[in-house]
């Protein structure tokens, strides 16, 4: 019985240092990597450009198997005064269909996300998105909750922001931004859980506005579920977040940091083995949102 307890420590203890050690190997080339800030704490914030902050934070979410599952979620929050978001497809463009790392080189972005989860053919979004007048899924779809939204086509707007449907006229708002993709609301008001507490686990990368309206890549490599990512924003009261949205789960759920001409990448992790996807690092990924220094 020790043997197994020796055993079952062993693996735990293994399985954190595995997943700090991939979180340092991602973050090596960046100037500054953050320090993980747990629940209660002051978020441990550090800004490598103006207008640009960086953290990672922790969770630890008691479970009935055999050991606890700590969740980090790295955060990219973003001034919209001195940052731009622009939406790509693959169905816009010509060749084969880039990875992050190729869309932020190509692009010259500072960061990218995906933008959306995709259907089968391999570059419909699953919900409505659009850029200016190139539409590469014009149907709104009524169980989804957000939208991501940039680009205002008249002044007074928000340069960028997250609608929920439940609080926004989304349906007088659309038509006025230039870029728009819809998916699953993360939240509800005041961050109200809406995801069931024993879903399927998986990487996750979302969006999210603060309530100055600074815009937030948040993204978990370790699988979870989305009802345990929700607890672990909520536990950190002062991301002090306005509305959130998932854009993608799994192994193509990633994230990139361009810095000095250095991309620190993320992917997800599988789930049977908190080890990265066979398929790689760099995993095509049709949509993707960039975002550009103004």
């Amino acid at each position: 019985m020790a043997y197994k307890k020796d055993m079952k420590a062993a693996r735990t203890f293994a399985l954190f240092a595995l997943l700090a050690m991939l979180f340092c190997a991602a973050s090596a080339s960046a100037e500054e990597t953050p320090v993980p800030t747990p629940p209660g704490k002051d978020i441990q914030w550090s800004s490598p450009e103006e207008g640009l902050d960086m953290a990672i934070l922790s969770f630890t979410r008691e479970k009935t198997d055999e050991f606890s599952r700590r969740l980090l979620i790295r955060v990219l929050r973003f001034d919209t005064s001195r940052f731009d978001f622009q939406l790509f497809s693959s169905r816009w463009e010509e060749g084969p269909v880039p990875s992050l790392r190729e869309w932020a080189e190509n692009k010259r972005l500072v960061a990218a996300v995906n933008a959306c989860m995709y259907h089968k053919d391999g570059e419909t979004s699953t919900g409505y998105m659009r850029s200016g007048e190139q539409v590469n899924n014009g149907r709104i779809v009524s169980r989804y909750g957000a939208f991501f939204v940039a680009g205002p086509r008249v002044p007074g707007l928000p340069r960028a922001a997250v609608l929920d449907r439940e609080k926004d006229d989304w349906q007088t708002l659309l038509p006025l931004y230039d870029t728009v993709v819809q998916n699953f609301r993360l939240m509800g008001q005041n961050g109200t859980q809406v995801w069931p507490e024993h879903g399927p686990e998986h990487a996750i990368a979302a969006i999210a506005e603060d309530m100055n309206g600074r815009i937030l890549f948040l993204f978990c490599s370790a699988p979870a579920s989305v009802h345990d990512f929700v607890c672990a924003l909520n536990a950190h009261k002062n991301l002090n977040l306005n509305s959130a949205m998932y854009v993608e789960g799994g192994s193509e759920a990633s994230l990139l940091l361009r810095l000095n001409g250095n991309a620190n990448l993320w992917n997800g992790m599988s789930p049977a083995s908190y080890m990265l996807s066979s398929r790689g690092l760099d995993i095509p990924l049709p949509n993707i949102l960039g975002v550009v220094k103004r």
